[in-house]
């Protein structure tokens, strides 16, 4: 069983480690929340999903009366879920369904094992580390915050390790040079702005922009090779056809930018938990895998500048997609899917 979601980071992620684990023999069941991206995403996978009414633990003191009192009640639907299916163990993925789960599991004597995807954890894995037999980590600075953790990297999909240039090219219909700008399942307003007004005129070369589904309304351009795209579902394609990659720096978006070995510039989100998405960044830049550009430093014209620096220089460009692709971790969904199975094999004994 698999709890947590609620944004693509998290739910993304988890989707991998059970398509591995579906691939080794093993039914999975999902529990998110009512409210998450889980929500479309795990039935669209074919996977039960149990859903949980939960919010955040924010705002005024009735708010968070109300989240204490909903996460309650959550952790006792979990224990109803947990004894009806009978898991042989329960992986946590962060997000707000993800401690609910955790917690019913162990009171229940069922093994529970947590995957982090960020540099820095977040509230609820920090809490959840706390009690869970085995945690699994991203990047090695997750391990500091969370006693006894193995770094195994980040679950991501197949599709991403066997995209062809040539081919995403030719589908998608697009001229390179290919630059694409994409923050993240949930956008990145600033740097959408930014990419609107830096790209609107016509360029030498061709910009994809995945706005997101909150900005993609209010975004215009004039320039015939300025693709404004709401969301995809396919962006393993976008990815592999680009020279250029400029994206926020979540964690999945990260790996999956490792996984097709592209170029990038990280534009970390300012107000991320725990400035996660720098220490993100860092993990990558720091090993010449990608260049930084503060948030604070977006503008139309640095942005600009920065991508027709980048496509004028072959050889800058090809050393970050080389030192990109070295990061990737193509056996982390397998390696978080045999953990729990093995868990849940010691669990049931001889």
């Amino acid at each position: 069983m698999i709890a947590g979601g609620g944004t693509g980071g998290h739910a993304i992620p988890a989707l991998c480690v059970a398509s591995s684990l579906r691939s080794m023999g093993a039914q999975v069941h999902f529990i998110g929340s009512r409210t998450g991206i889980e929500s479309t995403l795990v039935p669209k996978a074919n996977f039960p999903l149990h859903p949980l009414n939960l919010t955040a633990f924010a705002g005024n003191p009735l708010s968070r009366a109300r989240a204490a009192t909903l996460f309650l009640k959550a952790i006792q639907s979990c224990r109803r879920i947990i004894q009806q299916i009978g898991p042989g163990a329960v992986l946590g993925v962060g997000g707000y369904a993800s401690a609910p789960a955790v917690v019913a599991a162990r009171t229940l004597g069922v093994p529970t094992l947590l995957h982090e995807q960020n540099s820095v954890p977040g509230r609820v894995n920090r809490a959840a580390g706390r009690i869970t037999q085995q945690t699994l980590v991203t990047f090695p600075r997750a391990a500091e915050y969370l006693e006894g953790a193995e770094t195994v990297g980040m679950p991501t999909r197949g599709e991403f390790f066997g995209a062809s240039r040539e081919a995403a090219l030719r589908e998608l219909g697009l001229e390179p040079p290919v630059v694409v700008i994409f923050g993240g399942s949930g956008g990145a307003l600033k740097l959408n702005l930014a990419a609107v007004e830096a790209f609107k005129r016509t360029t030498p070369y061709t910009v994809v922009q995945v706005a997101g589904r909150r900005d993609f309304g209010r975004l215009t351009t004039e320039n015939p090779r300025h693709v404004i795209l709401e969301y995809v579902d396919d962006i393993w394609r976008y990815l592999a056809a680009a020279d250029l990659v400029v994206s926020r720096a979540g964690a999945g978006s990260l790996f999956d930018i490792a996984a097709v070995g592209r170029a990038a510039v990280l534009v970390p989100f300012p107000f991320a938990t725990g400035d996660h998405q720098l220490h993100n960044a860092r993990y990558f830049t720091e090993k010449g895998a990608a260049e930084l550009m503060m948030d604070s430093e977006v503008t139309a014209d640095s942005l600009k500048r920065r991508v027709e620096d980048l496509l004028d220089d072959d050889d800058r460009r090809e050393a970050l997609a080389r030192e990109m692709a070295e990061l990737a971790t193509p056996g982390a969904a397998d390696a978080v899917a045999r953990r729990l199975l093995l868990a849940a094999e010691e669990e049931a004994g001889p």
